[in-house]
């Protein structure tokens, strides 16, 4: 396996404090994802409660350093960068439970993927953005959804991984989502369900990977748990960014998420979906596409 090298010069927020904490967080994922791919199952359980107790009291102590920094520059995002600071301790929080409860390699693989692909998106998107006083979601006036999601997974995908969007277009979803890997991210909230469907052609899914991880994905049909986790993460970050501007502020800590990965063709025909507006993007590492619908 590839050595996974996660910390990148671009990273860089400003502040040697911030950053050496950011350094000690990837090299500690580093060291995760590589154990998870390798160790044994004792071993892994073993590292596994090991990481997540640290992810705990370090976060704890580095998102106090972030927050007492955000509150002393009268940062624009602070409330919105602490709400995805609450969303991750809750997310290790949820593993911590399950590998108290019935731990797996499998499941470990998971927790893996979704740590990187965090961690990189909310240093390199999120994190930067408090010394340049910019907030997380702009404050932008859009025409209406079709605008907000073109916006949002334009801006979030080119910022963070340097991807080139060319062009998009518009039609009706008629049950069928072009794309080699196809996330589904279903999110209840306030009576209703948000569903998004997310598919990456094979091109744009290496490409994302490659730049979560620095490393290639194996087999495009035989992905490993690491990898699917990696991209089904990217697509929940799509999904709560766009969420963001469409949620109220009174229902938005209550949520309840549930995501899929499914390969070459999206096949679950218990959600009727069908009749929605689908976004298909041109970009310079193959398509993407995003449908969006709220039901209840």
């Amino acid at each position: 396996m590839d050595a996974i090298k996660l910390w990148k010069d671009s990273y860089r927020t400003g502040s040697d404090e911030i950053d050496s904490q950011h350094q000690e967080l990837f090299h500690q994922v580093e060291d995760f994802l590589t154990i998870a791919m390798t160790a044994g199952e004792t071993a892994n359980k073993q590292k596994c409660m090991e990481t997540l107790d640290f992810l705990l009291s370090y976060t704890a102590r580095h998102f106090e350093l972030e927050e007492t920094l955000q509150r002393e520059r009268d940062y624009v995002g602070y409330a919105e960068h602490v709400k995805l600071h609450e969303r991750f301790k809750n997310t290790v929080l949820a593993y911590q439970e399950t590998v108290e409860r019935e731990f797996s390699k499998e499941m470990l693989k998971r927790l893996a993927g979704t740590l990187m692909t965090w961690l990189t998106i909310h240093v390199c998107d999120c994190d930067r953005k408090i010394f340049t006083n910019e907030p997380i979601s702009p404050q932008i006036h859009f025409e209406g959804v079709e605008d907000l999601i073109r916006t949002v997974t334009t801006r979030l995908l080119s910022d963070t991984y340097g991807i080139v969007f060319q062009n998009a277009t518009a039609s009706v979803y008629n049950g069928c989502v072009d794309g080699k890997v196809i996330v589904r991210s279903m999110i209840g909230n306030q009576g209703k369900t948000h569903v998004f469907l997310i598919g990456f052609s094979e091109e744009m899914a290496r490409a994302l990977y490659r730049g979560i991880s620095g490393v290639e994905i194996g087999s495009m049909d035989a992905m490993n748990a690491v990898e699917k986790s990696a991209l089904m993460e990217l697509g929940d970050i799509i999904a709560s960014h766009v969420l963001a501007y469409l949620i109220s502020d009174e229902g938005e800590n209550q949520f309840d998420w549930r995501g899929d990965l499914f390969l070459d063709q999206y096949r679950d025909t218990g959600v009727d979906i069908k009749n929605n507006m689908c976004l298909k993007f041109h970009t310079d590492h193959g398509a993407l596409s995003v449908m969006y619908c709220a039901a209840g």
